[in-house]
């Protein structure tokens, strides 16, 4: 009896199990809690969207309402177009809002990795709120609820010269060592090791109203892929502070433009 009891017992667990929902897949390493799908495959959408045609009038669709995007131009050589992609970070910054990084892998063997700002609301549909940032390794990307606006107080000359000084450095230079100067002490960045060329100046902007040692700002550029010829509008978020009556940076993150 006690056999036929363990018997029946294994069967109806068994049946339990086959019966049972699968168990949730694992979300991509780094990421916080609860992956949101609908997030992830719009990100990776928007990433191949954005790669392909970075023009306004392709990436309009994908945005949400009020959100802007600089004009850029598609790709010129072949290669530089993306063959796959897959997200690598979901980041839950709250109040609706995420930061998907995606790895997109180009046909010329190139792996970039774009942090694309997203928003939700409740069951609704998703929407990129910006341009994304390039990134040089998977990381933890911030965003901020607060309009950006210009920065405030005696700084504010400081920061803009910091940020035009170092944001062409952090493209071009090859090793971390190369950014030193522009560095506050203790501070790591890897640069992108000449992966993107900076056009212009870029423009600055401050996500708090604060006029303290330590600020938060966006330094919106457009950038140029040397190997595909494309053009894309990219957003950096800086973590910025002043030391000893000069101003430095004190870390990179994608950014919500």
């Amino acid at each position: 009896m006690a056999l036929w009891a363990l018997l029946c017992l294994l069967l109806v667990r068994g049946a339990a199990a086959v019966l049972a929902p699968p168990a949730a897949e694992a979300p991509p390493h780094g990421g916080e809690g609860a992956i949101d799908r609908a997030g992830t495959a719009f990100a990776i959408r928007f990433a191949r969207a954005y790669l392909e045609d970075p023009s306004p009038g392709a990436l309009d669709p994908y945005l949400a309402a009020g959100a802007r995007i600089g004009a850029g131009r598609p790709p010129s050589a072949r290669g530089a177009e993306p063959a796959q992609a897959e997200v690598v970070h979901f980041s839950d910054v709250g109040d609706g809002r995420a930061v998907v990084t995606v790895a997109c892998e180009l046909r010329d063997s190139r792996t970039l990795y774009l942090a694309v700002p997203i928003v939700r609301h409740g069951a609704g549909e998703v929407a990129a709120l910006g341009a994304p940032s390039i990134v040089a390794v998977p990381a933890v990307a911030g965003a901020d609820p607060e309009r950006p606006r210009p920065p405030a107080g005696s700084g504010a000359a400081q920061i803009r010269e910091l940020v035009g000084k170092f944001l062409p450095a952090y493209l071009s230079a090859k090793e971390e060592s190369d950014l030193r100067y522009y560095l506050a002490p203790g501070a790591s960045v890897v640069p992108l090791g000449g992966a993107l060329h900076l056009h212009g100046t870029p423009a600055v902007d401050q996500l708090e109203g604060g006029e303290g040692p330590r600020r938060q700002v966006i330094a919106s550029a457009r950038v140029e892929d040397p190997a595909g010829g494309a053009t894309y509008p990219l957003a950096w978020r800086l973590e910025v502070r002043e030391r000893g009556g000069r101003w430095y940076v004190s870390g990179v993150e994608g950014a919500v433009s």
